[in-house]
């Protein structure tokens, strides 16, 4: 028995060589990386390329001092090439290779110094796909460049002279696979000689053959909010599978998710970049239509309000959660639908409930600091579709008692009279109005405290056993 103990860890062993022996070879076999360094002495631009053979088909990521910065396939020599932009100081510069059988990851540690001195603009701009594979848009971005004139060239002619009215940018479509040098080239006074600076673009057979989808959006602001309405606009949008809304390159949400390809988002003051975007089996690297919106103000002094909206089950009504931030339990939480006041919350974990009816609502919360005297709002808007079920439409009146904290609710719906249904407030059950009893008036009378009162109505028959609901809310100060 001792033997055949001895006779397994040998065998043991031995597999555990040949497997560490098959990874050392493995690796020593992968090829050697090395970072190329490309800098122009006293610019704060630097080229960094990527240089080895035998990988195809991997993934490759730039990171600065740990920072993941840029990702892209190794089939395309400008993802082998990472250009960026730095202010003065020291940094690691890293390149990762991300395969199974070859983890390699190699950095350069750069000293960047820039020459202030130097009378000649120091030009930069980042290039994008923008709608397709093929077509591009170039965006300028300098140090004094809202006082720089400056011309755009592809493979040394001039494309545009202008700063295409101060946004900076340059859209090209490459209608032929092939290399283009695209640059940005500067004459001033104080630099007669002139100065320039360059990225070469590779645009491949396949990019140009791509029968992608003509996108299109229109883009309307909300009256005076900080917040815009965006409509897809373009034939077929109702057939796509899937439409996606970007805003600076981070996904929102999907178009098609029943809101009739309308998309309404509230901005903070800034800059922003909304994209829509698609793919299909004929456009597989999908295609995108993007707008500038430009919101004025000062952005660091109010709140930046979210709200996640849940709804209720498949009741139409909807548990509407406030993002928490600095101070929210020292404000009162205003909350407005299609423009009308109905109520208020309180603090991150006290959600604003409410019921609707079929139709479309446009949801705000609202907020009003010491730092932000003005206010600001975030809306959303919601759809109910109109139900097709056998389910009573519930309904009821409010009318409040002189000035006592007393109410009245009167029961108000079709086929009142044929159902039993209770009432509650916040949840509890407080009366109910049975088929048959004496006791039945259709009423409820209620004396209620400050604050803030959820009060429904609830049903179930046998064509709706599931139940339906209809709230209202009732802020008491």
């Amino acid at each position: 028995m001792k033997k055949l103990s001895i006779w397994y860890v040998m065998i043991f062993a031995l597999l555990l060589g040949f497997i560490s022996c098959e990874e050392i070879e493995e690796l020593e076999n992968c090829p050697d990386v090395t970072i190329n360094v490309d800098n122009v002495s006293g610019s704060a631009v630097y080229r960094f390329a990527a240089q080895f053979d035998g990988i195809e088909d991997v993934r490759l990521t730039w990171s600065i001092d740990g920072e993941e910065i840029d990702t892209g396939n190794l089939d395309d020599i400008a993802n082998q090439i990472f250009e960026y932009q730095f202010e003065e100081g020291t940094y690691t510069v890293c390149v990762k290779v991300a395969s199974d059988s070859c983890p390699i990851e190699v950095c350069k540690e750069i000293e960047v110094d820039i020459d202030e001195t130097d009378p000649c603009p120091d030009l930069f701009f980042e290039a994008r796909q923008y709608e397709r594979p093929n077509k591009y848009k170039f965006i300028a971005d300098f140090p004094g460049i809202e006082e720089t004139r400056y011309e755009w060239f592809i493979n040394g002619e001039v494309v545009s002279n202008d700063n295409q009215n101060d946004d900076n940018y340059l859209f090209w479509e490459f209608n032929e696979p092939g290399s283009y040098e695209v640059c940005i080239m500067s004459e001033t006074p104080e630099c007669p000689n002139g100065t320039s600076y360059c990225k070469v673009i590779e645009v491949e057979e396949g990019d140009t053959e791509e029968d992608c989808p003509e996108l299109f959006f229109i883009a309307e602001q909300d009256g005076d909010n900080p917040a815009y309405y965006f409509q897809v606009e373009f034939e077929g949008a109702d057939q796509f599978e899937w439409l996606g809304w970007f805003i600076n390159g981070e996904f929102v949400e999907d178009s098609n998710n029943g809101d009739n390809n309308r998309f309404y988002y509230q901005f903070e003051p800034g800059r922003y970049e909304v994209c829509l975007k698609t793919e299909t089996p004929e456009c597989p690297q999908g295609t995108s239509y993007c707008k500038i919106i430009e919101i004025e103000g000062d952005p660091s002094v109010c709140p930046e309000l979210f709200f996640e909206a849940e709804q209720d089950g498949n009741n139409p009504a909807y548990y509407f959660y406030p993002n928490a931030f600095d101070g929210i339990n020292d404000v009162v939480l205003e909350w407005s639908i299609n423009g009308e006041y109905v109520g208020t919350s309180s603090g991150h974990d006290d959600p604003f409930y409410y019921q609707f009816n079929s139709g479309s609502y446009e949801v705000c919360l609202s907020v009003e600091t010491p730092e932000c005297p003005n206010g600001t709002t975030f809306c959303k808007v919601i759809e109910i579709e109109e139900t097709t079920s056998d389910c009573p439409n519930l309904n009821f009146q409010i009318e409040q008692e002189g000035d006592t904290p007393g109410y009245n609710f009167w029961a108000e719906f079709e086929g009142m009279n044929d159902i039993s249904y209770e009432w509650t407030i916040n949840g509890e059950v407080v009366n109910s109005e049975i088929i048959g009893s004496n006791d039945r008036d259709d009423y409820l009378y209620y004396q209620f405290g400050s604050g803030t009162y959820e009060i429904c109505i609830i049903a179930e028959t046998p064509n709706c056993p599931n139940g339906t609901t209809f709230c209202k809310t009732l802020v008491i100060e």
